[in-house]
C-alpha cells in the first residue's frame, strides 16, 4: 500500500513555483503511508494542462526498484500512480503477456497494461484494493478510479482551475493550495453518526471519490461515473448445499489470491467468528502455520483472550497477544488522534493493534471485516425489522398521543441512549428516511439541538441528511429487508466508519491491512443468494460457518458476540478523566462557529451522571482535538 497525490494545472493563475512547492508539501503529507520510496514526475500536457504526479511507497509486490513509481509504459505516453494490491495481477499477466515484454514483477506494471491494453474497462478486469492516477497524454486526460467497495481512499480538490487529489485529506490541507474551512455538513455528518459520510468531507473544499466510481479531469473539467453496483443481483435457483458449495469455493479463491505477499503477512484474530473464519480460511490454503495477532484486557467483560488462543491452537497459528492497558492507551492517544484523517469516533483499537503488528516486523495483516455486513451478523438484522413494525403501529396514533407515550417512557425506565432512541422513534425523530439511521446514530436530533450553536444551520443539515437518506433508501426499494440491512452496513458503516480507519490507522504504521471478506466477487455471489437462507434462529452466520472447508470449534461458533471495543466507560472514568474534561471544559476557537460549549458540558455531565454512553463525550473530545491539530 502507498500514498498517492498529484496536482493538475489548467491554465489557472497559480504560479508554478507556488504549485511546485504545493506539491512537495502534499507528498511530505503523505510519507508515514509509503516510508520505503517516493516518486514524483512532471508532466507537459496539450492545451495548457500540466501535472504534477507523485507516489509514497510501501513495498510489497516486487519490492526491487522495478516497481518505483510513478510508472510508466514503453514511450511515456501513460503513467500511473497506484496505492493498490491487485490480487489477479498473475492472471492478467498471463493474458497480456504476448502483447508486452514486462519489466517488473510488480502489480502496477500488470494494471498499467491493462489501460493501455482495455482502457476505462481495465475496472472490469481488476480485482483487488486500489485507488490509483492515470496520465493519458494521448487523450489529454487525467484517470482516477477508486475500488468498488472503498478499501482504499481517495480524496479531490477542484477550485480555480487547479484539481488535486490524495490518498489523504490531511495531505491536500499540508499543501497549502487553499485554507479549507470546516464544512457545516461534515461536522452534522460526525455529530450525527459518529462519522463524515462519503459524499463530502470535514472540509468544505474537498471531496472523497465515492466506492465504484471513476473521475475523468481533463480541459473540460471534471466528469465522476459510478462503474459498479452488486446490490440487484438476480437471485440464485440452486439449493442451501449447492450455495454453501458456491461460497465455499469462492472463500478458498479469495483467500490463495490474499496471501500472496513478497514480505511477511499475518492476521487480526479476536476468536469472533469473522476473524476465525479468516484463520481458518488462511490455514486451508498455506502449508506453513500463519501469524495471528490478539488484543486482551485484565478487564474480563472486554477480554477474549480464551477465544482467540482457542482458535490459534485449533488450527496451529504463530500466535501473539497484546495486553492493553489504560496507561497504554494514554500514552498513544495524542499519536492515535493525530493519524486520523477525518474524526471519527471508532479507530483507536486498529491503531493499537497496527502498532503491534508492525512491531512483530509484519508489512501486512489480514483482517475479517465484513463478515457482519455480508452474512447477516450484526444485532441490526433483528433489531431494525422490529422497529419497523413498532414504526408502522406508532404511524396509526397522532402527534400529541405520541408525546405522551414518549413521556411515559422516559418517567418509567432509566435515562440512556436507548431511551433517548426510543423517544425519538415515537416521536418520529430517525436522523433519516429509515429507523436504520436512528438505530446507528450517536446523537439524535433533540441533542444535536444543544450541541449546534446555530439553530438555523442545523435545521438546514437535518433537512439536506433527510433527502440523502431518501434518495438512498428509494433506490434500493426493491431489495429484501435482509439484503436492505446489509446494503446500508456496507455503504453507510462500513465504508465511512470501519474501512476508512482501517485505513488510516493501520497506514500510520506503514502496515497494509486486506480484507478477504469484502472482495466483490463474493460480495456479489451474497447479493444474488436469497435473504431466507442468509440467516437462522439459534445459528449465528450460518452461510460462512458451514462455508469453511477447515470447521470452527462450536464453542466458537455457539459464543456470544462482541464487538472489538476498548474499555473506555471505565477508563474515561479513571485515569482518562482529567485529559478528556480538560479538553471538553476548555471553549475552542476554531469549532466556535459550529458548536455550542453549554451542549458540551451538558454531554460531559450526562456522561458523569450515566446517562449517557462514552462514546458521545468522546466524540466531541475527538473533534476538539483533530481541529486543534489540523486547522
Amino acid at each position: 500500500m502507498c500514498g498517492i497525490a498529484g496536482i493538475l494545472d489548467n491554465n489557472s493563475k497559480t504560479s508554478p513555483e507556488r504549485v511546485t512547492k504545493g506539491f512537495q508539501m502534499l507528498l511530505d503529507g503523505l510519507k508515514h503511508r509509503g516510508p520505503d520510496d517516493r516518486g514524483e514526475v512532471r508532466i507537459k500536457g496539450k492545451n495548457g494542462l500540466n501535472l504534477n504526479l507523485g507516489h509514497q511507497r510501501l513495498s510489497i509486490i516486487d519490492p526491487s526498484k522495478a516497481g518505483h513509481q510513478p510508472m510508466t509504459n514503453n514511450d511515456s505516453s501513460i503513467w500511473i500512480s497506484t496505492n493498490s494490491e491487485i490480487y489477479n495481477y498473475k492472471e492478467l499477466k498471463h493474458k497480456l503477456k504476448n502483447r508486452y515484454e514486462f519489466r517488473s514483477n510488480s502489480d502496477t506494471e500488470v494494471l498499467l497494461r491493462s489501460y493501455e491494453t482495455w482502457g476505462i474497462d481495465c475496472l472490469k478486469h481488476i480485482r483487488g484494493m486500489f485507488a490509483f492516477a492515470i496520465w493519458d497524454s494521448p487523450n489529454n486526460k487525467l484517470f482516477l478510479a477508486r475500488d468498488r467497495i472503498g478499501i482504499k481512499p481517495l480524496y479531490y480538490y477542484s477550485k480555480n482551475n487547479i484539481f488535486m487529489f490524495s490518498s489523504e485529506l490531511r495531505a491536500m490541507v499540508a499543501s497549502k493550495i487553499d485554507k479549507p474551512c470546516l464544512n457545516p455538513t461534515g461536522i452534522f455528518e460526525y455529530l450525527a453518526f459518529g462519522r463524515v459520510g462519503s459524499l463530502e468531507s470535514i472540509l468544505d473544499s474537498i471531496k472523497e471519490l465515492q466506492p465504484g466510481h471513476f473521475l475523468v479531469a481533463d480541459n473540460n473539467g471534471i466528469k465522476i461515473n459510478k462503474y459498479w453496483d452488486p446490490f440487484h443481483e438476480s437471485k440464485l435457483l440452486e439449493s442451501p448445499t449447492q450455495i454453501v458449495k458456491r461460497i465455499e469455493n469462492c472463500l478458498n479463491e479469495v483467500a490463495q489470491q490474499h496471501i500472496a505477499s513478497d514480505v511477511p503477512i499475518g492476521a487480526f484474530l479476536s476468536g469472533g467468528i469473522d476473524s476465525s473464519a479468516l484463520v481458518s480460511m488462511i490455514s486451508t490454503n498455506t502449508p506453513t502455520p500463519i501469524k495471528t495477532i490478539a488484543v486482551t484486557f485484565k478487564n474480563k467483560s472486554y477480554d477474549e483472550s480464551k477465544y482467540s488462543s482457542l482458535v490459534a491452537n485449533h488450527f496451529g497459528t504463530q500466535h501473539q497477544e497484546l495486553l492493553l492497558s489504560e496507561m497504554d492507551l494514554i500514552e498513544n492517544l495524542t499519536p492515535a488522534i493525530g493519524s486520523m484523517d477525518q474524526p471519527t469516533v471508532d479507530g483507536i483499537n486498529t491503531y493499537m493493534i497496527s502498532k503491534t503488528a508492525k512491531n512483530m516486523g509484519l508489512k501486512v495483516a489480514l483482517s475479517g471485516l465484513g463478515g457482519d455486513e455480508l452474512f447477516a451478523g450484526y444485532n441490526s438484522f433483528s433489531i431494525v425489522p422490529r422497529l419497523k413494525k413498532l414504526q408502522k403501529i406508532l404511524n396509526y396514533f397522532s402527534i400529541d398521543l405520541r408525546k405522551q407515550f414518549s413521556k411515559l417512557a422516559t418517567n418509567l425506565m432509566p435515562s440512556s441512549d436507548k431511551i433517548t432512541k426510543l423517544n425519538h422513534l415515537i416521536q418520529g425523530q430517525y436522523n433519516g428516511a429509515d429507523v436504520y439511521f436512528l438505530f446507528r446514530s450517536l446523537f439524535c436530533e433533540q441533542e444535536l439541538g444543544s450541541l449546534f450553536s446555530d439553530p438555523f444551520l442545523l435545521k438546514n443539515e437535518i433537512s439536506k441528511n433527510l433527502q440523502r437518506t431518501h434518495e438512498l433508501i428509494d433506490s434500493q426499494s426493491q431489495l429484501s429487508t435482509v439484503d436492505t440491512i446489509s446494503y446500508l452496513e456496507m455503504t453507510h458503516y462500513m465504508n465511512t466508519t470501519l474501512l476508512r480507519d482501517t485505513d488510516t490507522m493501520s497506514m500510520a504504521h506503514g502496515l497494509e491491512i486486506r480484507v478477504p471478506l469484502l472482495d466483490h466477487k463474493l460480495i456479489e455471489l451474497m447479493f444474488s443468494i436469497p435473504s431466507n437462507i442468509k440467516t437462522k434462529k439459534g445459528s449465528p452466520k450460518p452461510l460462512l460457518v458451514n462455508s469453511l472447508t477447515n470447521k470452527l470449534p462450536k464453542s466458537i461458533v455457539q459464543r456470544k458476540k462482541m464487538g472489538f471495543t476498548l474499555p473506555f466507560e471505565h477508563w474515561m472514568r479513571g485515569e482518562m478523566r482529567s485529559e478528556i474534561e480538560t479538553v471538553l471544559l476548555s471553549p475552542s476557537e476554531k469549532l466556535s462557529n459550529f458548536i455550542s460549549q453549554d451542549g458540551v458540558h451538558k454531554t460531559w455531565s450526562n456522561f458523569l451522571n450515566k446517562r449517557c454512553s462514552w462514546s458521545r463525550p468522546w466524540s466531541l473530545y475527538v473533534l476538539k482535538k483533530w481541529a486543534d491539530k489540523n486547522l
